[in-house]
């Protein structure tokens, strides 16, 4: 496995030395130190995305014993853990449940409270997008070869949010008895380990969605306020680049992009996927390339930034 990471951030890498290399390094450059202080408008912008997330975090644990400063934290030590080891949520997600539980919450609660938030973000996620590709499909300006594959994914939009809310209507969990169904033709004994882990978490996360309505609809506000943020910070580097964009595309940019962590979850930091899916919609929605591939690297900065800040926190803010 540890080979296989290793040789797809490689190609990664080569993808995004290509994409540079046919824009141009000084285009690049240029167009980067365009953005100028928009590099702090952006960090603030995204560090606020963090907040919210945060505060959905905080609205998801099953009290309100601890504190929202200590999950703003947890949250912010996440972000670090995220962006600074290239394994995107699947080390990021886990080790926030260890910290919350690790504040006296039981375990089930404390990675439930995780997936709870994870999962409404990941729908409104899908939402943006599915509003994003029917906008490219009505358009017809998606690039050859993509009109397949965005129909795949608005079906897989609509999959989502249906077993999203069926497990919110009937209070009955999907992911065990899948695994369970599959355990039973693959390996009844190690999947019956994991689905003994699951069930918990997964009771906690379908509880909540059952039993706890304006809760949900809570934490779906802090998500859409934080997917906002999101779109505006798009707005606020294409402005910066001296390109004028209607909020629309902002939301297409946006939404077009939310597959990446998806569509290439197994590309550590999805380092060149990123780019060239940046550079793929800048000309679907009739934007330069290079404004692309610029919006790609500054959001990329601008994350390492509130890592950074996140790193800080873990070490200071106890």
């Amino acid at each position: 496995m540890r080979v296989t990471r290793i040789l797809l951030l490689a190609g990664g890498v080569v993808v995004l030395a290509a994409l540079v290399a046919s824009i141009g390094l000084d285009v690049i450059a240029t167009t980067l130190g365009q953005v100028g202080l928009g590099f702090l408008w952006v960090s603030m912008m995204y560090l606020g995305h963090v907040i919210l997330r945060a505060s959905a975090l905080w609205k998801a644990l099953p009290s309100r014993d601890l504190g929202y400063r200590p999950v703003l934290r947890i949250r912010l030590v996440g972000e670090a853990v995220e962006m600074l080891t290239f394994t995107g949520p699947f080390l990021a997600e886990p080790a926030k449940g260890r910290l919350l539980s690790g504040q006296g919450i039981a375990s089930a609660h404390a990675f439930g409270a995780v997936v709870i938030e994870y999962l409404l973000y990941t729908v409104v996620s899908a939402w943006l997008a599915g509003a994003a590709f029917s906008i490219f499909l009505s358009r017809g300006t998606l690039p050859d070869g993509l009109h397949g594959p965005v129909v795949g994914m608005l079906v897989a939009v609509i999959v989502f949010t249906l077993g999203t809310a069926f497990a919110a209507v009937s209070g009955i969990g999907l992911i065990a008895p899948t695994l369970q169904a599959v355990g039973s033709v693959i390996s009844a004994r190690r999947t019956a380990a994991l689905v003994s882990r699951i069930k918990p978490i997964e009771r906690v996360l379908v509880s909540f969605l059952h039993e706890e309505p304006w809760r949900v609809l809570e934490l779906l506000a802090f998500e859409f306020a934080g997917h906002g943020l999101l779109v505006a910070e798009i707005w606020v580097i294409l402005r910066a680049l001296g390109i004028h964009i209607a909020a629309v595309d902002a939301l297409c940019f946006e939404g077009g992009v939310k597959f990446i962590a998806v569509v290439f979850a197994f590309v550590p930091g999805q380092i060149g996927a990123a780019e060239g899916t940046y550079t793929l919609l800048a000309r679907g929605l009739g934007l330069p390339v290079a404004a692309g591939l610029t919006l790609a690297l500054v959001r990329r900065i601008r994350a390492l930034i509130v890592a950074g800040l996140g790193l800080a926190v873990s070490v200071v803010w106890k």
